[in-house]
């Protein structure tokens, strides 16, 4: 199987190359990789949606697809027996247990051995006591001079500069790229849009005051929650329902949502955001040169 896989790869490498050798043959190579990366464009333009539906009865269910591709959940492929490969046989199955055998191993043992094996055992023992009596014999042993010990090097806050000097140094450098990458942040969480946001809940208590409380406390988090999803991402609000069923004890709800993001967006931003990391670090480095060479310069005399 190995054989053929890697024969296969081959002829699909091979395959390719003569097709680029005709391209180029004829002359239109160039045209070709031309529609290519048109075309390549156009699949990245359209968006990856993952689709959200969660309730208290069905519990969570996730689907994720691109155009008409599901990318999750995968198929499970059909349950059966793996066939082993040609030239291979499977392991033997084991023999099932007999208890005939148990009594087959207690005839086998005898006790022809046991004074050889007292004896040894005793032997054993006696050589370990005498061990044991021969260290307490022993003076203990005088205890070794320690070395100078040296001392211990300061810690580097107290040689040079201090850990807030250094964190002053450090933002120094970072400062002019932080704009640059919160700008990015919030253009990547803005091309994340959650769309068709169905968000549905009822809760009920038997005593009025107490289901009018519980009716309060969940708005709130329904509506705190989608005010800040609103905030970092871009949301489409399709029904926002909360209910108060008074005179039973309920608490239930349900949510359904379908979250878009486009790749080539996401590409897009990634790239702008690099171009302009890079203008803006070659800017630094110039001033740190023009700096540098302002300091060495020899002063003139009055």
């Amino acid at each position: 199987m190995q054989e053929i896989k890697k024969f296969k790869l081959i002829g699909a490498v091979l395959a390719v190359i003569a097709v680029f050798v005709l391209l180029i043959y004829f002359g239109i190579f160039w045209w070709t990789m031309l529609g290519l990366l048109v075309l390549i464009v156009v699949l990245l333009h359209f968006s990856l949606s993952i689709h959200l539906k969660a309730s208290r009865a069905e519990g969570i269910d996730i689907t994720a697809k691109y155009m008409f591709l599901t990318v999750y959940p995968r198929r499970e492929k059909p349950a059966g027996k793996h066939k082993a490969p040609d030239g291979i046989q499977p392991p033997d199955e084991p023999d099932p247990f007999d208890p005939d055998e148990l009594d087959d191993l207690d005839d086998g043992v005898t006790g022809e051995n046991t004074e050889e094996d007292g004896a040894g055992l005793g032997e054993l023992v006696n050589e370990a006591a005498k061990i044991d009596k021969e260290e307490e014999g022993k003076p203990p042993e005088p205890p070794r001079k320690n070395k100078k010990a040296k001392p211990e090097p300061a810690p580097k806050s107290e040689k040079g500069e201090g850990g807030i000097a250094k964190l002053k140094r450090l933002y120094a450098k970072v400062k002019p790229y932080i704009p640059i990458g919160w700008k990015a942040v919030k253009k990547f969480c803005k091309a994340i849009r959650f769309e068709d946001v169905d968000v549905r809940a009822e809760v009920g208590r038997f005593d009025a005051h107490e289901a009018a409380i519980y009716y309060g406390a969940v708005q709130k988090i329904v509506f705190d929650v989608l005010s800040k999803i609103g905030l970092f991402f871009t949301l489409k609000l399709k029904r926002a329902d909360v209910r108060c069923a008074f005179g039973e004890n309920k608490l239930d709800g349900s949510a359904e949502l379908t979250v878009r993001v486009r790749p080539s967006t996401l590409i897009a931003i990634a790239f702008c955001t690099g171009v302009k990391l890079l203008i803006t670090f070659l800017r630094e480095r110039r001033k740190k040169k023009k700096a540098g060479k302002e300091q060495t310069a020899p002063v003139q005399a009055v």
